[in-house]
């Protein structure tokens, strides 16, 4: 394959924080390849819209959504259905972070709650609106916010990778939304999701962006307790859902355990006490992974 040209395009919206570069490589029968390479530690998606294509065809349509891994990935071939007619392309795009879903959420496997094993805790829905025990979707759901008495552990609440942390706020905000204004790690997830959990010590991180957490492994810790009715830590999951009109960015309610029981996020739960069982710590692991765990 020789290469037609290069065209390095660094891809940014508000929510991208790494580099995709694109470039369009074109074989000896004048078909192009456009390539995306990734160097984040997490995908991304990418939006391409073509706008001109002389001599091109794209089996996938005209507008596009591909997934482009860390490192490289083949996102879209257009060929050429003349071998001697000039050929050239034209095309808008965007970079969304993260995979997306087509599906619900119902089939993910269960959150542990993000506390250090046998911490008591309180756990109400975040929501734009109030005095609401429970909360769809729909109707202003947000995330969650776990309650207890003493400071804890703060551990991940499923198998993922650090996808971002922010642990330089001294002075925490008490907004039940005001997340932006808060420390906080995010956890990237297999299915395309992310868990953020915001509220944490300054500096307090105890993994680094790009490590494989697994569930039940500390990952920071919590703030200091000031009032015992105030939320300590709120865990919120996020994901990029593709419909007709495109991508759109929504906040979803998950099932959580305590180990035994099952809860759902938007709902109010009281005197929970956080477990991590072996089942639940292995669930997603892969047999290198299980292999070792069970070594330590």
């Amino acid at each position: 394959m020789k290469s037609l040209a290069t065209v390095l395009l660094v891809l940014s919206s508000f929510i991208v924080q790494g580099q995709v570069q694109i470039v369009a490589e074109q074989d000896t029968e004048k078909n192009i390849t456009l390539i995306a390479f990734n160097k984040d530690v997490i995908p991304f998606t990418i939006r391409i819209e073509f706008v001109k294509l002389e001599n091109l065809e794209s089996w996938d349509g005209n507008v596009i959504y591909a997934v482009a891994k860390p490192g490289k990935t083949n996102l879209v071939k257009l060929r050429s259905p003349y071998l001697n007619a000039k050929t050239s392309f034209n095309y808008n795009s965007k970079v969304f972070k993260g995979g997306y879903s087509v599906g619900d959420t119902l089939s993910l496997p269960p959150y542990l709650i993000p506390v250090g094993d046998g911490q008591v805790v309180n756990m109400r829905p975040l929501t734009t609106q109030t005095n609401m025990d429970r909360l769809s979707e729909s109707n202003g759901f947000v995330g969650v916010g776990f309650i207890f008495e003493k400071p804890s552990v703060i551990c991940a609440p499923r198998k993922g990778i650090i996808s971002e942390i922010k642990m330089d706020q001294t002075n925490q905000a008490g907004g039940p939304v005001d997340f932006n204004a808060e420390n906080f790690i995010e956890i990237y997830h297999q299915d395309g999701s992310f868990s953020r959990l915001t509220g944490l010590k300054a500096n307090s991180a105890k993994v680094e962006v790009g490590a494989t957490v697994f569930p039940g492994q500390p990952i920071a810790e919590s703030n200091p307790v000031t009032n015992v009715d105030e939320i300590q830590v709120k865990m919120i999951q996020s994901r990029w859902q593709k419909d007709d009109n495109g991508l759109i960015w929504i906040n979803f309610p998950v099932i959580l355990t305590d180990g035994q029981n099952k809860f759902n996020s938007n709902s109010v739960a009281l005197n929970l006490t956080a477990s991590h069982p072996e089942e639940l710590v292995t669930l997603e692991m892969d047999k290198k992974e299980v292999k070792n765990y069970f070594k330590k």
